[in-house]
């Protein structure tokens, strides 16, 4: 199973420092909506990132950026439903909640699908099928590579999001935890270094 992760709202503290540890472990992408922020400032934050790195990155609604980077992609939302018009290669990601929904969207290289579980970082968001309506899409074919499970996923849940046999998850409440209360970053990179173990089966 691949891991992803989903970035905060808004640039903290060591940001920059904290994705390259991820990204050299080994995450497959790092979604940034970023929408606190002005774009000059996520520009610079980029910039701070190695740019062997930036082909990992999915962006959200600031795609000018595409024009300043090589990323990975674009995460399109209400907001900017629509993707630019570039001569660059990029994937498109779309986010739904709803099983029907992903067999919308098979011309899109990520979808984002959730919540899997009950939200972490979200007071009562949750599913709106249970396991087996998973497992049933699963052996339909309907859940596949494209598909990347979303919300809940955290040291417990994330053995049942790989028995149900999805391939890719995203990290976002699972991971960051209190990392912005405590600054924990030991802490932190601990779940993470857990939640990579129980993905892989390393």
């Amino acid at each position: 199973m691949k891991i992803g992760i989903i970035c905060p709202d808004y640039i903290f503290p060591s940001e920059e420092e904290i994705l390259s540890y991820f990204f050299e472990k080994g995450i497959e992408f790092a979604v940034m909506r970023k929408s606190q922020n002005l774009e000059r400032d996520i520009v610079r934050f980029i910039d701070d990132i190695p740019q062997k790195y930036h082909d990992k990155i999915i962006i959200q609604d600031r795609f000018n950026l595409l024009k300043h980077f090589s990323l990975n992609g674009i995460l399109l939302s209400k907001k900017k439903p629509k993707a630019p018009s570039l001569e660059k290669r990029f994937t498109k990601g779309v986010s739904c909640s709803r099983i029907d929904d992903i067999l919308k969207y098979q011309n899109f290289q990520n979808i984002f699908f959730g919540p899997v579980f009950e939200s972490i970082s979200k007071n009562n968001i949750k599913p709106v099928f249970g396991e087996t309506a998973l497992i049933e899409a699963k052996a339909k074919n309907i859940i596949n590579e494209k598909v990347i499970a979303m919300g809940g996923i955290d040291e417990e849940t994330i053995l049942k999001a790989k028995m149900i046999g999805f391939e890719r998850v995203a990290l976002f409440g699972g991971l960051w935890g209190n990392y912005f209360v405590d600054n924990d970053k030991e802490a932190l990179y601990a779940r993470f270094e857990n939640l990579m173990k129980l993905a892989t089966g390393d």
